[in-house]
């Protein structure tokens, strides 16, 4: 079973405010801002092409991970 994890803080934060209010398609509550959590690897058995770091993009109310683009992030 999952834990629910939307009272605990979340490391790493970042937040991007939305120029239009939207809904969650995943809890349906109306969000205002994204969070921005950071992705680290760490732990490969194999020799991996794929990146070391990324980000995944959450709703600030269920903190479920969202479809969404940061274009220009390096």
């Amino acid at each position: 079973m999952s834990e629910d994890l939307s009272s605990k803080p979340l490391p790493e934060l970042a937040e991007y405010a939305l120029e239009t209010p939207l809904n969650c398609h995943h809890c349906q509550k109306v969000i205002t801002c994204l969070h921005v959590v950071r992705l680290l690897r760490t732990k490969v058995n194999f020799v991996s092409t794929l990146p070391r770091r990324g980000h995944v993009i959450v709703c600030p109310e269920c903190r479920r991970i969202l479809s969404a683009d940061l274009g220009g992030m390096t």
